[in-house]
Order: C-alpha cells, then structure tokens, then sequence
C-alpha cells in the first residue's frame, strides 16, 4: 500500500532502522485478541541486567553492555527481530491501543476532532468476523473493474486507478521536493511494482534466491486460486506476473544505485516522460490518477520508463490483468483485510523466505498499527496529550542544540577542511530545522471517509486519502511544516532537502531519555540518536545538499577527495563485518548510516563534556564512571537479535548495520572510548586502521 516516504530513491536518513453517506449500520464494538495489559516497565537509565561483565570491554563491547539482555531475551514468535526499540514500541502500542479502543468503544475525548474516525477504521479492522463473512466481495469488485484492460489505453486508466487507491503497480508517481530547487514541488516517477522485497530477489543466480523465486511462484499461484481462478489457469498467471516482474526487476537500479542523488535526480517534463515512453499513454493515466497539471517532472530511474513503453506495447492484455489482480490481492491479505486463510497464506510466505516469524502478530497489534500508519497525526494528537508534556519539548530541544554547537566546533578543527568548504558546512548547520515531539499543524482528516462495514474498504480510502494530499501538492510551494512521521513512532530522520532534524515523541522516552538519569546516560541514548541524524547532513549522500536543501556541489575539489578517501575506509570497516552465517554486509549500501553512527558517538560524547563545564563530576551508576556510562548507554540502545532469515533480509535491504555492529563498529573508531576503558592497541575493540569521517 501507499506509504509517505519523504525522498524517492534517496531514503529518508533515520535512526533504525512513513479512509457512508446515509446511515450506517454499526459492527459491534471490537474486543482485543489478547487482553489490554499494563505497559512493560520502563528501563531506568543504565539497565545493569542488560551487561555481561564477564566479557572484556575492550573485546567486544556490544556483549559487555548487552550480553545478560541478549542471554535471557527471546525474540518473540510473532517477531523477527527484538530489540530496544522494539521494547519502545511495545510500551507505545499498548498506550495507542487504550486510546483505540476507547475511541471505538464510542468514548472519544471532546476536543478530540477525529476521534471517531480513529476508532471506527480501528473497530473495522478489528472486525474479524465480518471479514470473514464478507469473504472476497470486495476483492473481486476490485477485480471485475480490471476486465477492462485490453490494450495500452485501458491499461494506462487503471494503473491510474489502482495507483488512486495505493496499490503500487508498475511505477511509482508521486510530489517530491525539487532536488535543484527546494522551494517547489514536482511531479517523480520512479521504480517499484515488484512483488517480492528488492529487484535482487529476481536476478541473483544463488541458491538461496533461486529457491525464493520457486516458492514465490507457488505462493502467488495458491493465492490466485484460492481467490476463485481456476487451477491450470492460476499457474499459468503466476507465471505471467512473475515473468513480468522479472523483466520490471532487470530494468531497474540497485539500492546502492539509487543511494546516490544526482544519478536518481532526471528531470524531463511531462514531454520528456511521454517521449521516453511514447506507447504507454500517460495523459490517460493522469486522468485516471487524478493528478493536477503536470509542468514539471523527473524520473528515477531513465531505462525503467522505457521499458513501460515497450512492456505497454508487447505484453498481452491477460498477463497484465493477472498482474494487476495479483498486486490487489497481495497487498490486501499483507494488510489483513482479507479473511484468515489468505492471511495464513501471507504470513506462511513470508516468514518461510524473509522473517523467520512463529506466529502472525495479534490482530489488536495489527490493527493499532495500520491506524497508526493511515490516521499517524489524528491518533497521534491524543497520544501526545497523554504522554508528551511539561518541558519534555525543551529539554530535547537544548540537548539537540548542544550537539549542534558540538558539531559547530568540529568542523572549526577538521585539518582537511579548507576555509571555503568550512563556512558552507557550517553555514549548513546553522540552518537545520528542528522538529521536536509532534507538528505545529495537525494534519486535516475531514475529507476521509471511514466506512466501519469494511476494513478493505477503509483501508483503500485511507490510502487514496492520502494518494490525494500527495498528488495535490504538485506544482505548489514546499510546506515546510510537513512531517514524514506520526508522532508515536519509535524513530527518527534527517531529511536533506528541507535540511531538517525530526525526533518524534515516541522515541523521546525511556530507554532513549530517561528523566531524573545523569546526562552521561541520556546524551549517550538520545544524544546518539541525535548525534546521528546530524551527521547525516554531511554522510556521502546528506552533504550533496546545500544549506537550502538544493543538490548542489558546494565543496572544493580537494576537500571533497579527502572526504570520499575517508568514506571508503569506513566502507572497507563494515564490508568485513559478518551478519549472519557467511554473509557480509554491503559496506556501500551501510555506508551513510555507518558515517552517522561513528559522527553521532563521537558529537554525543563532545556535546555531553561541554555540558558539564563548570559542574561537579556526576555520580558513578554500577561503579561506571561518566564517559563509561556513556558508552554503555550508547550501546545498550542497540542490544537486538534477529532470526537468520531476517537477517540475511535486512543484509539486501536495509541500509542500517546489525545493533552489535552499530556499537562495535564506530566505537572501535573512537580513541575516547579506549581511553574510558583502558583499551590497549591490538585489542579487538581498538582498530588499527581507524577510520573517522567527522
């Protein structure tokens, strides 16, 4: 389904890892598969459980600070990972689901505008009974609507109109900030419609990939019968759609590829697209969309648009209505919006090739989070007025400032900066904008209607909700105010066009900031965090943008040669780190979250010693001294474990390292840190070729 994603191509920077008229007759109330239970207790400050003192610091850091964490904690069977923001995100499900099911329930707060919304999307999701009793209806109402493609023109009205409601066929088409001018929004199209997680998947000539390739096949075949195509005909389309995104697969660039802003950034125009592509009609499609004027347009991803033309031209109308229908049918039973066998079906596939999961996610959890993901700022509002307040704003605000004056000093002592490049990069800082807990406009929820009979129904109005306040910003001025997270997430980004800094409210609580904890812990949990979304200002993609937030090659030649030796050291670091098995990390795809990690520690620890000037030493936690105590609750914010199968997933498509390699990996950089434990050279948590970037 449609997800708000800030950049295309170049990923949003961030830390781990973005809806009847007449009456209507009212489902009953829904209950929760589990009952509500009271929150997990918060981690105060440094959590000594979590340690293993067995182990040598100066060995392997990561099992210092987490190995007792790692020894007595099991991943949950319907997870396929666990870790400290995990744990967070937990306490911020069971507070959201309070509200929800409140909400559904009919107890909406007063000054609550949507609260009714909220809880009728959530009470038709929870709806499990009338899914199962709707069956497939609305799935195949869907379905009868793609009978209509029978050539280049037909196809084009109902890429469109799939597009309209969120489903992600063929391409991607959506507003994206000018990458040359910040100020305005533009039209992108970009690569996507695939089935399975990333082009690799299709094209890699392993074992393992060949053996996904073959359950794919099965599973989109199961799927397609058991949602009423008969069986030789349902091989034959599986065939059909894993044939054509196969060949959408071989068309398009790879993550590492799309990692870089000037290669992803081609504009052409409406005209451009329509000469690139001639045979695929895309004013039809515009229509179709319901996309204001287009002027001004650039692709991703140059060999994919062309590709669509000749697809539009030699692909046989049966095979795109296979494809299509498919795509319906995927996302919905992935939302769960389908009844329980397609689900089963799902999460069987799924968690076989990618997860490693035991159990499908209580629906209670789904449903809060699908809420979440479509209402972010209308259920967030409530949230942030029970669990964001007094001077939580201000105090995460003078702590973001101080790693910003941090970086300020920085950068007026780094020996390989020219004067020249030095003002821009410090002119860049001076102007980052910093979103703190929750928007300063809520977001406008009164066009959607929710339609509490149908959870598919909701889902897909959301989604063209949300498609529509996308496409309606095309051609007009950026809103700066706009935020690409919803207030409870457990997370937060750098976004180098708006050049800005978001720390949502959800991750401004314990483990991550913990009132009353000494400033050593608190600057090494969320001034990490902090630190590291700074630091992607200036990491291989961020510093490609300029103050403004515009593509632009401000840095002298030289300097820029000094920075790209000093990455590829760190990209040499991590592509020697195992992830899981035999499998290595990709040190290119790692490569920005790598520099932000090794940058943030080391602007955190500045930050937090400038803070103290003048002030007594704090008190000693667990015999750990200040910059120990920093470390370790550094490192403690990353003590997670991940089955294999995600593991070997997150090797292909996250650009984020493992939690043992986000700690031992920057750290081993740090003189600092061999300093604070006594580490000598020729210990493995002391690198003989260290690397620093910032």
């Amino acid at each position: 389904m449609h997800r708000n994603l800030a950049l295309s191509g170049l990923v949003l920077a961030a830390c781990a890892t973005a809806a009847p008229p007449g009456p209507a007759k009212t489902a009953p109330a829904p209950q929760a598969a589990a009952p509500a239970t009271a929150p997990p207790p918060a981690v105060p400050g440094i959590d000594a459980a979590a340690m293993d003192t067995r182990v040598s610091p100066c060995v392997d850091f990561h099992a210092y600070a987490c190995g007792g964490w790692l020894a007595r904690t099991e991943i949950p069977p319907d997870k396929s990972r666990w870790g400290r923001f995990n744990e967070l995100q937990e306490r911020n499900l069971e507070r959201l689901h309070a509200i929800l099911d409140a909400d559904a329930a009919g107890q909406v707060d007063a000054a609550d505008p949507y609260g009714k919304k909220v809880g009728d999307f959530y009470a038709a999701c929870m709806d499990e009974a009338g899914i199962e009793k709707a069956g497939v209806a609305d799935l195949r109402a869907e379905w009868k609507k793609l009978d209509a493609v029978k050539d280049a023109r037909s196809l084009a009205a109902a890429v469109g109109s799939l597009q309209k409601q969120g489903v992600g066929v063929l391409f991607r088409f959506r507003s994206q900030q000018d990458f040359k001018d910040s100020t305005k929004e533009v039209a992108m199209v970009g690569q996507g419609g695939l089935g399975l997680p990333d082009r690799d998947y299709y094209l890699q000539d392993d074992a393992r990939s060949a053996e996904i390739r073959k359950s794919y096949l099965a599973h989109v075949e199961r799927m397609l019968a058991m949602a009423g195509v008969p069986g030789a005909r349902a091989a034959r389309e599986a065939k059909a759609v894993f044939g054509l995104e196969r060949t959408l697969a071989a068309s398009y660039w790879t993550r590492t590829e799309m990692r870089d802003p000037a290669r992803i950034y081609n504009p052409v125009g409406l005209g451009g697209l329509e000469k690139a592509a001639p045979r695929f009609p895309w004013k039809v499609y515009l229509a179709s969309l319901g996309a204001p004027p287009i002027t001004d347009l650039f692709v991703t991803t140059p060999r994919a648009v062309s590709l669509i033309s000749d697809l539009a031209r030699k692909t046989p109308a049966a095979t795109w209505r296979a494809y299509l229908r498919w795509h319906v049918l995927s996302e919905m039973a992935a939302a769960r919006a389908l009844p329980r066998a397609f689900v089963d079906e799902d999460f069987a596939f799924t968690s076989r090739n990618f997860t490693g999961a035991k159990e499908l996610e209580p629906r209670w959890k789904h449903c809060v989070r699908a809420t979440d993901a479509e209402l972010g700022e209308a259920l967030g509002r409530d949230f942030v007025h029970r669990w964001f307040g007094g001077d939580a704003r201000e105090k995460a605000l003078e702590l973001v400032r101080n790693i910003q004056a941090a970086q300020g000093a920085n950068l007026a002592t780094l020996a390989w900066m020219d004067d020249a490049t030095r003002r821009l990069a410090e002119e860049k800082l001076r102007k980052i904008d910093n979103k703190i807990g929750y928007p300063e406009r809520w977001r406008d929820y009164s066009s959607l209607e929710v339609d509490r009979r149908s959870y598919l129904r909701s889902l897909l109005a959301a989604d063209a909700f949300e498609v529509r306040r996308n496409l309606a910003k095309i051609g007009k001025p950026v809103d700066r105010g706009e935020w690409f997270m919803s207030p409870p997430t457990v997370n937060a980004y750098y976004n180098p066009l708006l050049n800005e800094m978001v720390f949502p409210a959800g991750i401004l609580q314990p483990v991550f900031y913990t009132r009353g904890a000494n400033d050593a812990v608190n600057y090494g949990a969320i001034g990490f965090v902090v630190g590291h979304e700074l630091t992607h200002g200036f990491d291989d993609q961020g510093r490609k943008f300029d103050a403004q937030g515009n593509l632009s090659d401000w840095w002298s030649p030289p300097v820029s040669q000094e920075f790209e030796k000093r990455a590829a050291c760190v990209e040499k670091q991590y592509s020697g780190y195992t992830a899981v098995d035999d499998l290595k990390l990709n040190g290119k795809l790692t490569l920005g979250e790598n520099i932000a990690d090794l940058g943030g520690l080391k602007l955190a620890l500045a930050a937090y010693r400038a803070s103290r000037q003048g002030k007594l030493p704090e008190a000693p936690v667990d015999d750990l001294g200040p910059d120990q105590q920093f470390f370790v609750a550094a490192a403690q914010v990353w003590c997670d474990k991940a089955r294999p199968e995600e593991a070997r997933r997150r090797v292909v498509v996250d650009p984020h390292s493992p939690g043992r390699w986000r700690v031992d990996g920057p750290l081993s950089n740090l003189p600092e840190f061999a300093a604070a434990f006594g580490c000598k050279a020729g210990d493995p948590m002391v690198r003989a070729d260290r690397c620093e970037v910032w």
